[in-house]
C-alpha cells in the first residue's frame, strides 16, 4: 500500500497558496495525496487541490479557523492524525504552518524536520534534504520514529503539476470546545512590497560592486 501523505492546505487572499500544490503535487509522486483544508476558502478550493494530486480532502469551511489563532487547527489535525495515521504531514515553511506543526509536534510528540528543500521515503523512514549557504552545501537529516512524521518545506522546492482527477469531500467538525478560543484575530493588515517578490521568483539576478554605478542597475532591472 502507497504511504499516506498529507498536506495542509493554506490560503493568502482568498487563494490556495502555489506552495501547497508543489507539496500536493511531490505527495501524489511518492505515495497517496490527500489534503486537509481548514477555514474560508473559494468556492474552487477543493477542485484547485485535486487537481494538483489531492485524492481526499478533510474540509472545514467553519471561520473558528481563521478568527482564532493556531489552537483550533492543531486539535483538529491532531484528531484527525490519531484516527487515519498517515505517514506524512507536510507544511509549508510559512508563518502560519511553522506556528501549527510546531504546535502539533509538541501535542503528540511527532518527529518533525524544518526548511527542507527533498526528501524521500523509504521502509518508514524519511530521509529529508535541507539546503544551507544559498544551496552551495546540502544536510541531511533522517526521521527514523514510528508514527506521523512532519516536514515544513521551502516554497519553490518542488514543481506544481496539474493532474486530471476529483477528490472525495470528508466534513470535519470543528472543536466545540471554548477553550480553543484562545487567541482572537481582530484584524489583518496586508503590506503592498514594492519591487521584485524574491520569494517567487525562480531566479534570482542581482548585482553588486562590479556594475560601479547606480545608473547600470538598470540593465539588470530590464
Amino acid at each position: 500500500m502507497a504511504d499516506l501523505i498529507w498536506v495542509y492546505a493554506e490560503v493568502v487572499e482568498d487563494k490556495i497558496t502555489p506552495t501547497t500544490l508543489e507539496l500536493l503535487s511531490k505527495a501524489a509522486e511518492l505515495g497517496t495525496a490527500e489534503a486537509v483544508l481548514l477555514g474560508p476558502a473559494p468556492d474552487d478550493a477543493v477542485q484547485t487541490l485535486a487537481g494538483h494530486g489531492a485524492g481526499k480532502v478533510y474540509r472545514s469551511a467553519d471561520p473558528v479557523f481563521r478568527d482564532y489563532l493556531t489552537i483550533p487547527a492543531v486539535e483538529t489535525l491532531a484528531a484527525l492524525i490519531k484516527k487515519h495515521q498517515p505517514a506524512l504531514m507536510l507544511f509549508a515553511s510559512s508563518y502560519a504552518g511553522r506556528d501549527v506543526a510546531g504546535a502539533l509536534s509538541a501535542l503528540l510528540d511527532l518527529g518533525v524536520i524544518t526548511d527542507i528543500g527533498d526528501f524521500t521515503l523509504k521502509d518508514g523512514s524519511v530521509e529529508a534534504t535541507i539546503p544551507a549557504l544559498g544551496g552551495s552545501y546540502q544536510n541531511t537529516s533522517t526521521l527514523a520514529v514510528a508514527g506521523t512524521k512532519i516536514l515544513l518545506v521551502r516554497a519553490k522546492s518542488f514543481e506544481a503539476k496539474p493532474c486530471s482527477q476529483s477528490a472525495s469531500v470528508e466534513e470535519v467538525t470543528p472543536p466545540s470546545d471554548p477553550a480553543v478560543r484562545k487567541v482572537h484575530v481582530t484584524e489583518r493588515v496586508t503590506v503592498r512590497r514594492e519591487g521584485p517578490q524574491l520569494e517567487g521568483a525562480n531566479v534570482v539576478v542581482a548585482g553588486g560592486r562590479g556594475l560601479k554605478s547606480s545608473e547600470h542597475f538598470d540593465m539588470l532591472r530590464q
